[in-house]
């Protein structure tokens, strides 16, 4: 926080004012870059109804994965990372079930899709790539698209 103040020639005191704590910051920090790298990757996605959305998810996540400032963040501070990332209360995923929630609606309007299951591909996907990431190992990138194809498969046979 000491060297954000600084970069803003601000007092530290009035960056703890503007943001909170160092967490929050984090958060909306994440949070925004949700809405921007869903913003990169849907106009270049591919398919229709729920292909659309797995495509959207494989090019977000790949994109994420290769954004070398928040991989580096996660391995020097995984507890952190983990625990801003997979809170499911938490801005960023609700940033991201938003999107989810968004591109079915616009793209495969007759699929119910409960809220448990969006809540489930958000939390496989975060789980799958940043827990990975943290502990030094390759993202699951491809596990976390066909976990979702399951889920959303399940949501089909119903409908």
């Amino acid at each position: 926080m000491q060297s954000v103040a600084a970069g803003l020639d601000i007092g530290r005191t009035t960056l703890y004012r503007w943001v909170g704590e160092r967490d929050q910051l984090l958060e909306e920090v994440f949070a925004g870059l949700v809405d921007e790298w869903f913003g990169q990757v849907v106009p270049q996605a591919e398919g229709t109804g729920t292909d659309l959305l797995l495509d959207i998810m494989r090019r977000f996540l790949e994109f994420a994965a290769a954004f070398t400032p928040l991989s580096e963040f996660a391995a020097r501070e995984p507890a952190l990372t983990m625990r801003l990332l997979l809170d499911r209360e938490g801005m960023i995923a609700s940033r991201s079930k938003f999107a989810i929630r968004n591109i079915l609606a616009e793209n495969a309007p007759d699929l119910e899709v409960p809220e448990n299951i969006i809540d489930a591909i958000e939390m496989t996907a975060a789980a799958l790539v940043w827990a990975n990431i943290a502990i030094g190992r390759e993202p699951d990138i491809d596990g976390a698209i066909e976990l979702s194809e399951t889920l959303l498969g399940v949501c089909e046979t119903r409908s």
